[in-house]
């Protein structure tokens, strides 16, 4: 018997997508990094993207959405910011409410779908988890997965496949003090 754990984060990727369709911050995801990455790095502002409430760890589906923590400087690139940490924020509870439930160490993070491509947002999950990071030179990894299932069926491929998928990794480098300020703040969000 084999167990498998799973979190359902309501609100990920979509919230750079509401940045983008209904704030009009970008003209398309893929600034997203870049604009981030121009923020002034002080800033405090965080986004809970609880549009349909919020999954794992609190389930709470009364939850509303909501910016906090702006200042008269906060403006375009400390939002679009906080809409990409939120979506590191969400996977990090989710991540150290499935390592205390397994009683698991987590070695590293791998990711994959369109927000891989991210750097910024790659590197901020990598920080604020304190883990490395593998994303996907593909960033979409369930076709391949399933063809690479029905390829090992077939007798086409071994098992070994999937070791041949190229990952582009992203190590810690914000300090402790850092993170926990960051991580303390999200939860008080």
């Amino acid at each position: 018997m084999e167990y498998a754990l799973e979190g359902s984060v309501f609100v990920g990727g979509a919230v750079i997508q509401w940045v983008v369709e209904e704030l009009g911050l970008l003209a398309s995801s893929k600034e997203a990094g870049p604009v981030a990455r121009s923020a002034d790095p002080a800033d405090t502002t965080y986004l809970v993207p609880a549009f349909t409430g919020l999954g794992a760890p609190y389930w709470d589906s009364e939850a509303k959405a909501m910016l906090t923590g702006m200042s008269r400087t906060t403006g375009r690139a400390e939002i679009v910011k906080a809409a990409e940490e939120c979506i590191a924020y969400q996977i990090a509870d989710v991540l150290a409410l499935m390592g205390q439930e397994a009683d698991v160490s987590i070695q590293e993070l791998r990711v994959d779908g369109g927000p891989t491509k991210d750097k910024f947002l790659m590197q901020f999950q990598s920080d604020i988890l304190n883990l490395p990071v593998a994303a996907p030179e593909r960033e979409e990894l369930s076709g391949m997965g399933a063809a690479f299932c029905a390829g090992i069926a077939a007798g086409v491929y071994s098992k070994e496949i999937f070791q041949a998928v190229r990952r582009s990794r992203f190590l810690p480098v914000m300090e402790a003090a850092l993170r926990r300020k960051k991580r303390e703040g999200w939860k008080q969000a």
